[in-house]
């Protein structure tokens, strides 16, 4: 029996497949599960022993979850059975129960081990992608840096550039695309990196310059000693590399890079922190191409996540404030409209603006709900002012995507039809950089509000790239033009620039706004370049509802006289 029982485990250890070893543990439970139906119950219990002993080498070796469940069910076929026959013979029985600790004492350990597999797992994916590019990876990167940083700890640059675009062909030619461009960019950067001033990164017989930190971010550490603003020139040929047009397939792609960077001097030298700061560095400038990290990113982080607990359980209609700012028309001086501006009185940081909010608006999921207290509010004042015989319209400014949403347009008419509101009388404007991307399900829904008799603008014109094409092809009724236009300096040639486009417009019947008038200077010019109407401190200072109220009467008793 002895000699079979080891010649038994001798042959299952020898047996290299892991399906045929799990193969061969189930046999051997089988034959304990019969050597107890004939109760040769010491037997069993042997072979039960050897069958632990070999899973516990098994285990070791691959870790895997699915056998431990076979083995538990086994195990519990088997104590049930071996059960009815030990019930009256309590030696044995003892023997058995000894058993179970030992078993589950092994499944512990295994499940510990798969545990710790499991977390490692995001890791070696990205490792994966890195290697099929043939560049290592973030674990190598480190390595690499704490070397160097030991070698010589003088002044250098972390450096992440970040890939955009691919996603998108992602979606809509495939992932083949996708990956052969992402190698293809990578080969591009790779190009760039020729300078012995970069941290080499072993990477098994060779060495790279460039690391892949997963997904589409890379990176790369350079020094500083020799050249103060090597990482500054590296990063503009990257990105010049990158704006070059793809050949993949038979198809011409585009796509686009960002980069960040931090110094390693920043947090200590720890290397993950500096990863963590040129990701930050990339999330809070998203519409800059070169994003240098500073340290009050930690901080402005820091009062985001303290916003966004407070925005978790805000009442948007007690929270939120309107401001009212009017434009004038030009040159006549009448009120244009009233733009209403949304606050936030903080109890700590005192009175925010929208732009310092909007974005935790949206991370928070309010976006559409203040869109929407907004808009009443503006529909709320203007049948007010029409009550007391002031005809002003009011212009909202929806900071993003809002207004092309599902439902928006039943919401408009909606608020229309309960204020009793006119063609004319309520103004919305969308952000320019929203323009570009514009669909043709949006292009309509911008008409359908325009022939419910809302009058739809793009505001912070110029601030963002535009085409030609686009341009001659607006389907609103105005432009506010971006403050960046008309403040000083101007580059030479803007002031032509800027007429030719506001009379370009005026011939399509599409008014133009000058925006942000903040001095003298930029009024002057707004007069001269002859836009339809004029906002800005300059002239009036946003108001809350009670002193624009009072206000707007005090004007109208003064154009009266």
């Amino acid at each position: 029996m002895l000699l079979g029982a080891v010649c038994c485990a001798g042959i299952m250890l020898t047996i290299a497949a892991r399906e045929m070893l799990i193969k061969g543990l189930h046999a051997a439970l089988c034959a304990i599960t019969l050597l107890l139906l004939s109760l040769n119950v010491p037997l069993a219990m042997y072979l039960l022993a050897i069958v632990f002993a070999v899973y516990f080498i098994y285990s070791l070796s691959f870790s895997s979850p699915w056998p431990a469940r076979l083995i538990a069910i086994c195990t519990c076929i088997y104590a049930v059975l071996l059960s009815g026959y030990l019930l009256s013979q309590w030696p044995i029985m003892l023997s058995a129960t000894a058993l179970l600790p030992i078993y589950f004492g092994f499944m512990y350990a295994i499940n510990d081990d798969y545990n710790i597999e499991l977390s490692h797992e995001d890791e070696h994916e990205q490792g994966k992608l890195g290697n099929d590019l043939g560049l290592p990876d973030r674990a190598s990167l480190r390595q690499a840096y704490e070397n160097q940083r030991k070698l010589d700890p003088g002044a250098a640059m972390l450096v992440v550039i970040f890939l955009e675009g691919v996603e998108q062909i992602n979606r809509q030619l495939g992932r083949e695309f996708g990956d052969t461009l992402l190698s293809e960019s990578a080969n591009r950067i790779k190009q760039q990196l020729h300078s012995n001033d970069i941290f080499p990164i072993p990477h098994g017989n060779s060495v790279s310059r460039l690391a892949h930190l997963g997904g589409l971010h890379f990176a790369f550490v350079c020094r500083l000693v020799r050249y103060e603003h090597l990482h500054e020139q590296l990063i503009d040929d990257i990105l010049q590399s990158t704006l070059q047009p793809f050949y993949v397939g038979n198809c011409t792609l585009e796509i686009s890079a960002r980069a960040s960077y931090v110094h390693c001097d920043e947090e200590l030298g720890q290397f993950d922190s500096l990863i963590s700061c040129a990701y930050l560095a990339l999330d809070k400038m998203p519409r800059h191409a070169i994003c240098a990290y500073q340290q009050n990113m930690q901080i402005s982080q820091v009062d985001q996540q303290m916003r966004l607990r407070e925005l978790a359980d805000i009442v948007i209609n007690e929270a939120f404030e309107v401001y009212f700012q009017p434009a004038f028309t030009h040159p006549s001086g009448d009120i244009a409209y009233l733009e209403l501006l949304l606050r936030w009185p903080h109890p700590k940081l005192g009175l925010l603006s929208a732009e310092q909010f909007i974005d935790d608006i949206r991370l928070a999921g309010l976006a559409t709900p203040v869109a929407h207290f907004v808009i009443e509010r503006a529909a709320e004042i203007a049948m007010a002012l029409k009550m007391e015989d002031i005809q002003v319209p009011l212009s909202v400014n929806i900071f993003g995507p809002e207004m092309f949403k599902d439902g928006f347009l039943d919401f408009m008419e909606h608020v229309l039809l309960e204020h009793y509101l006119q063609a004319g009388e309520i103004h919305l404007e969308y952000p320019s950089y929203l323009h570009e991307h514009l669909d043709k399900k949006s292009q309509s829904r911008i008409e359908e509000l325009r022939q419910r008799g809302v009058d739809v603008g793009i505001d912070r014109f110029g601030e963002h790239p535009i085409t030609l094409s686009t341009l001659a092809n607006l389907h609103v009724d105005y432009l506010k033009l971006s403050p960046i236009l008309t403040q000083p300096p101007k580059p030479q040639g803007i002031d032509k620039v800027l007429s030719d486009l506001i009379a370009m417009q005026r011939l399509r019947g599409i008014k133009v706004i000058c925006k942000g008038v903040e001095s003298e200077q930029q009024l002057v010019l707004a007069q001269k370049l002859n836009c339809d109407a004029i906002q800005g401190h300059h002239l009036a200072s946003p108001m809350n509802t009670k002193n624009m109220m009072s206000w707007l009467h005090k004007w109208h008793l003064q154009r009266n006289d």
